[in-house]
């Protein structure tokens, strides 16, 4: 089969790169470096940034699948031992997060009102709604089941790390659909999480590579080799006779400016503007990934050397904290990136990475417009607040991410049954990407092997 993946982000490259493997004949086309959001770099001075995505978990048997057939394996990177250790900041200090549901009986996280209304968690009565339904926020599904004071500071804390967003206006059953599960086939998010022990599925622990995350996307590229072209899809169409016809335009296509693909299936795998535009005259629901909000980012890297000599002030070996909302500082969170994986900086020296934006009540939007030195200035203020940074970085990074993390929203599943409804009806048409099929890089992951298994199993329809 003929393949044109749209899109050489995560999703786009492992569907393409699956797709290959299986012995189809491919053409991914991406414009841009290959990777989208993945993206590390190494300055001189020895720091590895992360612009995007940190890590991934190890409990995905795709993506650690997908490692292996591209060669990455044995450069797998765990983290440090100091990444155990996570705090939320609330009520104006760092906590430990503890490491089971037990501890949070010790934990100074919640009140001891708190402590006595989760310890009811299981004994709360199950939702009747229906598996397919998406109405119920991730902050009412955490008030139902764990009381308002665990689900404001726990859940919905946990929401920032992930979607940087306000979990009471993310849908549980898109974003979170593993919690549904739980409460859906165990009646108890408790007892979801001992059957889940029970049957061998362990908690994920962050993975990365020597030379960063994007040794990933870069591995995946170099693995499709002149089949991954630098060219923007300039539409799609009906074939004479059957299939479709991509038009790309760019440098990597041959013999001119523009010219045109040929395939029995195309997947579309870009950002979701993108394929609100190409696919809108053949799909009309299509014209709904356009309305799938985002919450913007901004990167604020902070270099420190020299520090045993010059001290931070501050407990770095950690993976780093989160911040509950409404309580003052502008910061998302801090991770601690020298103490979470071996080589992001130079000997003696530490690498924090704060994340700011977000979007929602208490959150900052409007961050990813202000200069890099305002930027700057507002993490190291946060961190002298929260973690007592006792003196400036010697460098400053930042990066921003305008439109960021697909936030989604009540009635986002159902806009996906309409669209794959509608892409039934186009035999061949198929559509990828974060913004409709799972936020992280594990997610896309999923999607991308379970949509190419697909086509293996059942060709071009």
């Amino acid at each position: 089969m003929r393949i044109v993946v749209i899109g050489g982000g995560i999703s786009g490259l492992t569907a393409a790169f699956l797709a290959r493997a299986a012995g189809h004949q491919v053409t991914c086309l991406e414009p841009g470096p290959p990777g989208g959001l993945m993206a590390s770099l190494r300055d001189d001075s020895g720091f590895l940034f992360e612009t995007g995505p940190q890590a991934i978990l190890d409990d995905a048997p795709d993506s650690l699948a997908l490692i292996e057939a591209v060669g990455l394996g044995p450069r797998g990177l765990p983290a440090l031992p100091a990444a155990a250790r996570r705090f939320i900041y609330t009520s104006g200090a760092l906590r430990p997060i503890p490491s089971g549901p037990g501890g949070l009986l010790t934990s100074r996280l919640l009140s001891w009102k708190g402590k006595l209304r989760l310890v009811r968690e299981p004994f709360v009565p199950r939702t009747t709604v229906a598996s397919d339904d998406d109405s119920e926020t991730v902050l009412a599904f955490g008030s139902r089941r764990l009381g308002a004071e665990a689900a404001r500071v726990l859940l919905a804390t946990a929401v920032i790390g992930i979607y940087a967003g306000d979990a009471a206006e993310l849908s549980l059953a898109s974003a979170f659909p593993r919690l549904a599960a739980f409460e859906r086939e165990h009646g108890s998010l408790l007892a979801g999480l001992r059957a889940s022990r029970r049957a061998g599925r362990r908690r994920g622990h962050p993975l990365s590579f020597p030379d960063g995350l994007a040794e990933l996307p870069k591995a995946l590229a170099q693995a499709l080799g002149d089949h991954l072209l630098a060219a923007r899809a300039a539409g799609v169409e009906p074939r004479p006779g059957g299939g479709w016809r991509v038009h790309a335009d760019g440098a990597g296509t041959t013999g001119s400016s523009m010219t045109a693909l040929d395939a029995e299936a195309v997947i579309v795998a870009s950002d979701a503007a993108t394929a609100a535009r190409l696919l809108t005259p053949l799909v009309p629901a299509a014209r709904r990934l356009a309305t799938v909000p985002t919450a913007p980012a901004a990167i604020c890297a902070l270099g420190f050397h020299d520090v045993p000599t010059r001290p931070l002030g501050m407990d770095t070996q950690a993976y780093g904290f989160l911040v509950a909302r409404n309580q003052g500082p502008r910061l998302l969170g801090c991770q601690y990136e020298s103490s979470t994986f071996a080589g992001r900086a130079p000997e003696g020296s530490v690498l924090l990475r704060g994340i700011l934006g977000g979007v929602g009540p208490g959150f900052d939007p409007a961050v990813v417009e202000r200069s890099d030195e305002r930027i700057a200035a507002d993490t190291i203020s946060d961190l002298r607040q929260i973690a007592g940074l006792s003196r400036d970085p010697d460098l400053v990074r930042v990066w921003r991410h305008a439109a960021g993390i697909p936030q989604y929203r009540p009635g986002h599943r159902q806009m996906l049954a309409t669209l794959d409804d509608d892409l039934r009806r186009q035999p061949g048409l198929h559509v990828l990407g974060h913004a409709v099929r799972g936020a992280g890089v594990n997610a896309c992951i999923r999607a991308a092997a379970s949509l190419v298994g697909q086509l293996v199993a059942s060709g071009p329809n």
